[in-house]
Parts: C-alpha cells; structure tokens; sequence
C-alpha cells in the first residue's frame, strides 16, 4: 500500500503543534469529510483518523470518539478495542508510520500495530514506538522551553500561556511513560536509559516554577510500580515529599509519602506510616466541610490499616468535633405534580367503608404498586456519592461511579412508588378520623383482634394512631415502630419459624431484631408484594428507607407524614394481613362511628382536640400554627385590657388548628383591642360608639386615612357578624393571620401616635355599634 500525499500532509500536519495528536486528528478528519467513500484516499483518511482517536484505559487501547465506535445488544455506541479493526486499517497504519515526521505521531502508529501484532515481526514495530516515544519527549520538552522563553513579559502562574505549556510538558511526560511501559514488558535494552530520563525529567519537574506535581507523579507512579526500577526513584520522591509540605500542597505529601513506602524496606515502613499519618491531619486541618470530612475518613483508614492505634483515636476525637454546621449540604428537590384527583381517589373507599373496623382493614390490606423490573435508560451510569450519617458525622458507605447503577435505580424507584403511596395512605387515615373520630379505647380492642397482636402492646400503637391525628409524627413514629417488630416476631412465632438465636461459647443467646425478621418474611408467606414493601420502608441496606433506625436511633430531624402514615399501614398489614375483614355489625357507640360535620365535634367528649381538616389546606400539622402566628407580638404599653384581648386573639388564630371559625373569632378580638385603645388615646371618649371614635381619631389627627379606611371596614364587618349576617364566615389562617399582623401593627401606630387638641365634634349615636 502506498501513501497518498494528501494524506501524508494531513499526518504530518502536526509538526509544530503543542498537541499533535490532535492537530493531526483533526486534519484527517476533515480529509475524511470530504473524500468520498471508496476512494482509496478517504479510506487512508479514515483508518489514520481512527489512530488518533484512540486512548490507553486501564492498560487497553480502545477507540472512544469519531465514527468508529461500534454497538452492543441495545444499540448504544461502545469502545472499539486494536483487535476489531479491519487489516486494510493495519495495513494503513504500517504504510504510513515510516513516513511520518512527528515522532508522537509514529510512535502512535508503530505502537497501535504491536498491539494488533501486526506482521511478520511485531516486535519491531515496539522497538521502533520506543525509540518515537523518547524522541517525541525530547522534542516537546524543547518545544514548551522555546515557547516559554518567547513570552515576554514572562506568563502568570495559571494564565492560558502557562497552561498551554504545561500541556505539552504533560505530553511529554506521558510519552516517557508509554515508552518505559513497552521496554519494561519485553525487557528492552532500553529500559535503564528511560528511566534515567524520567528520573531527571521528575528532578527537572520539581525545579520548575511552580513544580509540576502532574508530571513528578506521572514519572513516579510508573516507577514505583515496578520490581525492578522502583529502589532508583526513591530520592526522587523524598525530594517531592520535602517540596510539597506547604498549605495547599498536603495532598501531593500524602501521594508522595505513599509512593515512598512502596519503596522503602519493611523496617522503614512503621515510621513512613506514621509521616503519612501526620500528612494526613494536616491535610484535614487545612479543609473544611466535606473535604475535611472525607480527608479525616482516610486518615483513619490508614491509622487502622496500619496499626497505628493511638493516631486512630486522634482521628476519632478530631472527627466527632465536626458539627452539622461545619457540613453545609444543600437539599436537591425534584417537584413532582401528584396525578389529578390522586389523593380524592385514595379516599372514596375510605367513604364507601360502614365502619372505622372496616375502613383501617382496607387500609391494611391494600399494597402499593411496586416495581420488580424496570427498564433502564440507556447509558445510565451512577454518580459517585458517598452517604453520611451525620450524628458521628462518619461515613457509612460510598457508590463508586464504575457501575451501571441499574440496581441502586431500580431500589430509588421503590423508595419513590412508597412516597407516592404514603401520601394516599396519609389521606386515608385523616379521613377515617374526620368520619369516625376514633379514641384509644376504640382502636385498642380491634387492634388487638388477632391473637399475635396483644391488647397491651397494642394500647401503645392505638396511641401512636392518636398522635399522628394529632400531627405529632415523632411520637407516633416512637410509638409505632417497636410495636410493630414485636408483631412481626409475634406473627413468625406463631408460624413455628425461628426468631432466636441461642448461646454459643461466650456469645449469648438473643431474640432476632427487624433485620433478621425481615428476612424471614418470605416463610410467613406474605403475597408480594408486601415483603419488598416492608424491607424497603424499614430495612437499612443501600437504597432503602431505613424508616426505623432512622427514628429509633435518633438518625434524622422529624420524618415527613406521609412516612409516618407508611409505617402505620405496615403496622396495620402486619397485624391484619391474612385474617378476614371485620363482620359488618352496628356499633355500639354510633355517635363515634357515624360520619359527623365539624360543627358537632363539640358534642364528642374527646380525650383530645380533634384538628379540622380543612387547617390540612394550609399547614401539615400543629406545631406549624406557632410558624403561622410567631410575628403577633403584643404591643407593649397598651392597656393592659387590651394586652389581653390581643393576646386572646392571636391564642384563637393558633388553635384555630382544631376549629377553622377561630380565626374569624380572633379578627373580632383584634378589633375589640383597637376600640379600647382608640377609647384611651382620646380624651372624653365615654360610650360613644366605634364610627364616632374613628371619625373623632382622624379629625384630631390621631388616624391616618390609612388607618381610618382599615378601622370602618373591620367595623362594618364586625358589624356583619354581630347582626347575624355573615355568622357563618369563616377566613384561612393564613389571611387571618395577615388581618391580625395589620390590627396589632395598627394598634401599635395608634398607641404611639400624639393627637393635635381635640376639635369640637357632634357625636354620631345612631351609627354602629
């Protein structure tokens, strides 16, 4: 096969590059665009652009960008290794090598055609990429000097012309490497002079200004990695290790000092360890957040992995000295729209049920969808993240970005159908309290039903019931979840499957915890796909939700509702799965089992206050009031009667939590306190009625108009309600309390303000009240 001349250009194109590997790849490829398929001089374009498109990963040279990828089973574009190219490409590569003047660029090429053994003698064609790679490093190495010494004034430590030459440095750099790599695997003569090289080339590297740590490792990395030349590079890599001891250079020590112990004899290792030890808290201490973190992790690792039990308890204290607010993380959220009448749907059979009995086994018995196969987007690769328990903090585990991710998709999938569902199920329970208002002593005897779930233990989930009615999810979740893994237990006792583990030499006999119960769910013969249901709403591997050692050991702040509202299904499941629904009998108490409007919850001697759905509208739970009236402060200085109507008022908006007409309530307590202010700031007041009072407050100049227009229309609404017109209103919290925050900002102006002398008025008595 003979060169084309166009083609040889291309090739050659990159004698004056500081990157000619890809000076050259381009020019191919263009050659390659405009030739025409079949041409003898397209296919030379092609097969010489492939080359350049190859990368040495992990030992293998596969071709990752340009045309010449190649497909899998699922039609995603893969790599594409030497060993897969046609033999016209070989055959090209061989014609163009000898004619290439780029030593880089011939060294590719000769090294390309040893890996495919290409010929009747490969091994010339290593010998011939060693001699190009020794070649292509000297004329870079030239090339990045002379480029250096032509800037004037001298570049920037970081600007574009020190980056520029620090590429082609690292370029020759690598060149060594691959050279020494192929003299060293077939034990080429040449061997011992490459080393010399990079020895000097990493010496040269550290007098470099600044010093080159990516060139220094590069040239040690590879040294150090073998039986033969390693002992040659160790003042190389004490030198480095003196060199990069300043802040922002411990992790360089810590490379260095680790590449020093591969080197050094075993009665040097203990005192290297102990110098990588110290590297590495300094190293820490110079970090912040995360990064310190992570930096005392591998301290750690390595104090224990080397002995060094004393270092090991200097990073233990060190560690658990790091705060919360020493770990800034911010909380990524994807809003997902809930389906149209998704949570309306989760309630009709909640409506359709003729007893609490009856509705709470429906809730029990119906599983949410789940998943047992997905198929994966193409090319889905994982992050790589790393899981903290922040109460050390310490590092539980870390995913590397290596796998495919399919498996720790398909759990996070699991983890979001739950979340879908526990929003139904939190819909469904307030419904059973807004139409059966049921007590501890109603739902105790029909949770203790069967006869692995004991009526004293189940006391306790009645009351965890009651107190995720009453939006308190930490003390439900407290209460729940133990009675929920003694059920469990209960429930394998009675099948006769195993759940204890007797004494053995010194390791005493134990009752098996939810773990191991979880994994005998399978025996109990639970239908799918409540197992995978509760392994992935309690269990603690990778991906699940580890709902329970999440609360029982203090792990998270205070768990979502809707997380709450899962575990007291499962508890439900766990307790009823199996068993028949409850006979439809009459209760016997209808006033707690009939549905019943929220204006008859008066006449319910309740245990205690029952919250009014429609507060759900506007916040999640009670302790969310406080949040709703935490800015009505009192004014001080007023009268202390109006201090306490006030007062009153913004205690009505809170509670208005269980009885919504509360805060309309609170807004006539807000007016009541403006009249009893109005009534001490101006003189002579006696009964004159609230119309009277505002017009002799704006002619004094007491009122603002602001001031005057807010007073007459809270008046005439109070007016409204007091005459039976609109007795009925009702107003969200949220705009009471904006009402509320204006009535005491107004009362406050009001109290402060200095009237002018009070001007002569008629007194209105036939107007208000």
């Amino acid at each position: 096969m003979d060169a084309q001349p166009a083609v040889l250009n291309a090739v050659n194109s990159g004698a004056d590059s500081c990157e000619p590997l890809r000076k050259v790849g381009r020019e191919l490829r263009a050659g390659c665009l405009n030739t025409n398929p079949g041409e003898e001089e397209h296919e030379h374009f092609a097969a010489l652009w492939a080359a350049m498109e190859f990368r040495l990963q992990d030992g293998t040279w596969d071709v990752v960008g340009g045309p010449f990828r190649s497909t899998d089973d699922n039609g995603d574009l893969v790599s594409r290794a030497v060993k897969d190219m046609l033999p016209a490409v070989f055959e090209a590569w061989a014609a163009y090598a000898p004619e290439t003047t780029h030593p880089l660029v011939r060294a590719r090429l000769h090294h390309l055609l040893w890996v495919a053994k290409h010929g009747t003698r490969p091994i010339e064609h290593l010998r011939s990429a060693v001699h190009s790679y020794r070649d292509a490093a000297g004329m870079l190495l030239t090339k990045a000097e002379e480029h250096l010494e032509a800037l004037v004034p001298p570049p920037e430590s970081g600007g574009a012309a020190t980056l520029e030459v620090g590429a082609v440095r690292f370029c020759a750099a690598d060149a060594l490497v691959l050279g020494y790599g192929l003299a060293a695997a077939t034990r080429q003569p040449e061997r011992t002079d490459i080393v010399s090289e990079m020895i000097a080339l990493g010496q040269t590297a550290l007098a470099w200004k600044p010093p080159s740590a990516g060139v220094l490792g590069l040239m040690t990395a590879s040294l150090v990695g073998s039986t033969h030349d390693k002992r040659a590079v160790r003042p190389l890599l004490e030198r480095a290790v003196d060199e990069y001891c300043g802040e922002g250079q411990f992790h360089y020590r810590v490379e260095f000092l680790e590449e020093l112990r591969c080197v050094v004899g075993a009665d040097e290792h203990r005192d290297v360890d102990e110098r990588i030890h110290r590297a590495r808290m300094e190293l820490a201490d110079s970090s912040t957040g995360f990064r310190k973190l992570l930096a005392l992790e591998d301290a750690a690792r390595h104090a224990r992995d080397s002995g060094l039990t004393d270092a090991l308890d200097e990073v233990r204290r060190t560690q658990q000295k790091i705060g919360r607010d020493d770990l800034p993380m911010d909380t990524i959220r994807t809003p997902v729209p809930l389906p149209a009448g998704y949570l309306e749907a989760a309630s009709v059979a909640i409506d359709a049920a003729d007893s609490m009995e009856h509705a709470l086994h429906f809730i029990a018995t119906t599983p949410p969808t789940m998943s047992d196969s997905v198929a994966l987007p193409s090319g889905l690769l994982s992050l790589p993240t790393v899981y903290i328990n922040p109460n050390g903090p310490v590092v539980t585990r870390t995913v590397g970005s290596g796998s495919t991710g399919g498996e720790g998709f398909l759990l996070r999938q699991h983890v979001f159908a739950l979340d879908m569902h526990g929003l139904a199920v939190e819909a469904q329970l307030d419904r059973v309290r807004d139409r059966f208002r049921p007590t501890v002593e109603d739902l105790a005897p029909f949770l203790a039903g069967p006869q692995h779930a004991l009526e004293t233990r189940m006391r306790g989930l009645a009351r965890a019931f009651e107190a995720f009615w009453e939006g308190d999810v930490d003390t439900a979740l407290a209460l729940a979840l133990p009675r929920l893994e003694g059920t469990l237990r209960r429930r394998l006792q009675a099948a006769d499957i195993g759940v204890i583990t007797h004494a053995k030499g010194e390791t005493i006999g134990q009752v098996q915890q939810l773990g191991s119960l979880l994994d005998k769910l399978d025996e109990l013969g639970f239908p799918e796909p409540w197992p995978l249901v509760l392994r992935t709403a309690l269990g603690n591997a990778e991906g699940q939700m580890n709902l329970r050692n999440d609360v029982l050991h203090d792990l998270v702040d205070t768990p979502s509702r809707h997380r709450t509202a899962l575990v007291l299904q499962i508890a439900l499941t766990v307790i009823f799965l199996g068993d028949e629904p409850p006979a439809a009998t009459a209760p016997t108490d209808s006033s707690t089992r009939t549905p019943l409007p929220w204006n008859a919850a008066a006449d319910q001697h309740l245990p205690f206050p029952v919250p009014d759905s429609r507060a759900h509208h506007f916040v999640t739970q009670y302790a969310d009031m406080h949040d709703v009236v935490a800015g009505l402060t009192v004014p001080s200085g007023i009268p202390q009667s109006a201090a306490t109507v006030l007062h009153t008022a913004r205690e009505l908006l809170r509670h208005s939590y269980f009885c919504y007409e509360f805060s309309t309530v609170a807004l006539l307590h807000a007016l009541m306190a403006m009249e009893i202010v109005l009534r001490a700031k101006i003189p002579d007041s006696g009964t004159r009625p609230l119309n009277a009072l505002i017009k002799q407050g704006k002619e004094s100049g007491l009122l603002t108009e602001r001031q005057t227009e807010f007073l007459h229309e809270g008046r005439k609404l109070r007016n409204r309600i007091a005459h039976g017109q609109r007795a009925h209103s009702v107003m969200p919290p949220r705009w009471g309390a904006g009402m509320l925050t204006m009535s005491f900002t107004l009362i406050s102006e009001v109290w402060a303000a200095q009237p002018t002398p009070p001007a002569t008025t008629d007194t209105d008595e036939g107007t208000g009240i």
